[in-house]
């Protein structure tokens, strides 16, 4: 007798990003963590979508982890498209989990002064000009056009952060429940990842005003999110891998490239980002945003640490995962999201890791992308037992 599936996972091609699409398939629950970029909404994602909405379907939560274009873009398209909460042209969408300015840990006023208004709407500016030159665009658009996701959340009246009372999603120890059985619990943010982000984005405005009045004015959502997406300077670029001990990474040995120390993430807005667990019956799933992967099981305990399946953080860096977390999560399902041309992802020393890691049961890698250096680095672990590459072609969905 075949085993009946419980859940649908998808992996949808977002160039450098991540979109993933979750079904728990006996409740008829749906999942969307992030959107890609643009471009994964128009070709993927919006086909997707409709055909959920044509066979009476809802997104029930839509969970966006932070403000990078490649995991954001396409919700913006989504939600320009999909109208209001009232009156959806693409598809219900239920449920918002995303954090904005006004999410962060600070007291705020009510009165937003003029010099204020000035310098707020100068990032808007020049994070519209950034926007308009990475998008090539013969008419540029503006954030009075909604362009930012929290003017699109504000203007479509979406139930935003709603199970969290309107406050910042963070680590609390809560499940959600979502249907009859299926709860999502947050491991990432913690409060003082968000004061983190509170401060840099202080200082940041400080340094342009001697004294700042900080307000609930919804020109700091817009300023904050073209900030993160295109102005601020803690973002973790690729940095090419020359050679390491004076020999190149693809030319050493699979266990020596495993032992490689590597350096951590030092993003705030990655470490930021939200990370979370969910649960159906005896299956738990776990889905890292960008942060540092041990950082965010830090809290849990060994017997907490065994997952149905894992979805790498930050498309496989070798900045974010360490052999920590190779050691103590145990999983036979790993996801990796990227097509590799932007940054480089995912790391091979990330691949090395997960290949040595010993076990009874076969290690599964999917990738939405078939990229060429993990082809080749799949040659080196022929001789490996219990680790399985898989290439998921367009349409393929996970089962478990």
């Amino acid at each position: 007798m075949t085993k009946k599936h419980e859940i649908e996972i998808e992996l949808l091609p977002a160039n450098e990003g991540d979109c993933l699409l979750i079904t728990i398939i006996n409740e008829d629950i749906h999942i969307l963590i992030d959107g890609g970029t643009a471009n994964t909404y128009r070709t993927y994602l919006r086909e997707r979508l409709i055909q959920l909405r044509n066979d009476g379907k809802a997104i029930d939560l839509l969970v966006v982890t932070h403000i990078d274009n490649d995991h954001i873009g396409g919700i913006i398209e989504l939600l320009k498209e999909n109208g209001s909460n009232e009156n959806p042209h693409i598809i219900e969408i239920r449920n918002i989990w995303h954090n904005s300015y006004r999410h962060l840990q600070f007291d705020k006023k009510d009165a937003l002064g003029k010099k204020e208004k000035n310098i707020l709407n100068n990032i808007i500016s020049n994070g519209e000009a950034n926007l308009n030159r990475k998008l090539n665009n013969s008419e540029p658009i503006s954030a009075l056009q909604g362009t930012t996701l929290a003017g699109l959340i504000y203007k479509g009246n979406y139930h935003w952060n709603e199970q969290f009372e309107g406050k910042a999603i963070l680590n609390n120890q809560i499940n959600y429940r979502f249907g009859e059985k299926c709860c999502v619990s947050v491991l990432k943010p913690k409060k003082f990842d968000l004061e983190k982000l509170e401060k840099k984005w202080k200082n940041y405005l400080k340094s342009s005003k001697f004294s700042f009045a900080f307000s609930n004015d919804v020109l700091f959502d817009d300023a904050f999110e073209y900030y993160c997406r295109f102005l601020r300077k803690d973002a973790t670029g690729y940095n090419e891998k020359i050679s390491y001990n004076n020999r190149k990474i693809e030319e050493m040995n699979i266990k020596d490239i495993s032992k490689i120390i590597t350096n951590s993430d030092s993003s705030i807005t990655n470490r930021s980002s939200i990370s979370i667990v969910i649960y159906y019956g005896n299956k738990k799933l776990l889905f890292l945003a960008d942060n540092i992967a041990s950082e965010a099981l830090e809290d849990l305990s060994q017997k907490e640490m065994n997952y149905s399946l894992v979805k790498l953080p930050h498309h496989g860096s070798e900045s974010n995962i360490d052999d920590c977390f190779i050691k103590n999560v145990e999983t036979g399902i790993y996801l990796v999201s990227t097509n590799s041309e932007k940054y480089n992802h995912p790391d091979l020393e990330t691949l090395a890791k997960i290949a040595c890691k010993k076990t009874d049961y076969v290690k599964k890698i999917y990738f939405n992308y078939k990229v060429e250096k993990v082809v080749k680095f799949e040659q080196k672990i022929d001789k490996i037992n219990n680790i399985e590459f898989i290439y998921l072609k367009k349409g393929q969905k996970i089962y478990l």
